[in-house]
């Protein structure tokens, strides 16, 4: 039998209930910890804030004072006959010059008039770098003029451009250049950057143009005489190496007007004694001439 003890399902309920609430946690005090995210949210703001002013400083350096306060590198490229420092004083740029005093267009004009500069660059490279390439002139032919009361060899560019007298600044020229004679009809005064007369400027743009196509040909001529026109215009004699043969040419000259005039002049020599004194090729065709023909000056 069950004995005395009745049990009920209300009993049931209360005892149940009641040891859940026995089991439910008390609550305790508040965590320490409670505050940390606002703490680490404000720490991030301030390191964000602080970045943005370490970065907008840079910047304000880089882009504003660095290049007008801190001395410009200044890397040269120079040539021989011009030093760093000669470069640097004929571009007027003095020691420790900044980014922003530097003028570069100004520095690369004076650069290009200096009588041993083909051509000059300056360029400048944000915020503190400035480099200076230069191109040396180089010569392709030769004179001999009177020169502070002697005479001297003046070398030319290809822009008709004194840039070397004797044995100046300016390198070694090679020994092959063409000897040109009879430059001008009249006075000329030459001295270092003199440029020549507009008339004959072709004529060294021309044996440019044939030197940097085959140098070997001016080994085979020792000198070009000018024989001036009177109506202003000019005749070219060619004076062949170990020949007494000369050659008359016209004005324009070029690679294939010389070869054609080497062959003539070779022609010729196979006279022997019969060989003319000079070959007129200004038509196209050679003609032999026996007497001397007068050459101006």
């Amino acid at each position: 039998m069950l004995g005395d003890f009745i049990y009920t399902e209300e009993d049931e309920d209360d005892v149940t209930v009641q040891e859940v609430a026995d089991r439910k946690p008390k609550p305790g005090p508040k965590p320490a910890c409670s505050d940390t995210p606002r703490k680490v949210e404000k720490a991030l703001k301030r390191f964000l804030v602080l970045a943005v002013l370490f970065i907008l400083g840079g910047l304000v350096w880089l882009f504003f004072i660095s290049p007008a306060m801190v001395p410009a590198t200044v890397s040269v490229f120079t040539i021989p006959g011009l030093d760093e420092a000669a470069v640097l004083r004929y571009a007027r740029i003095r020691g420790g010059a900044t980014f922003v005093s530097v003028n570069a267009a100004e520095a690369q004009l004076l650069l290009s008039g200096h009588p041993l500069v083909e051509s000059a660059r300056v360029i400048k490279s944000f915020p503190d770098r400035i480099s200076i390439y230069l191109e040396p002139r180089r010569a392709v032919a030769v004179t001999v003029a009177g020169i502070n009361g002697r005479m001297q060899p003046v070398y030319f560019d290809r822009h008709g451009v004194a840039f070397m007298i004797g044995g100046g600044p300016g390198g070694n020229a090679p020994p092959w250049l063409p000897v040109v004679s009879g430059l001008y009809s009249g006075v000329l005064s030459l001295y270092l950057g003199a440029r020549l007369p507009e008339p004959i400027l072709p004529l060294f743009s021309q044996i440019g143009a044939m030197t940097d196509e085959n140098p070997a040909i001016w080994r085979a001529i020792s000198e070009i005489g000018v024989v001036w026109n009177e109506n202003g215009t000019y005749d070219l004699v060619l004076y062949p190496v170990n020949s007494f043969i000369r050659v008359r040419m016209g004005s324009d000259i070029n690679m294939d007007s010389i070869s054609h005039a080497l062959l003539m002049l070779d022609v010729a020599r196979r006279l022997g004694d019969a060989a003319p004194s000079e070959i007129d090729v200004r038509s196209g065709i050679g003609v032999f001439a026996t007497e001397e023909a007068r050459l101006g000056g």
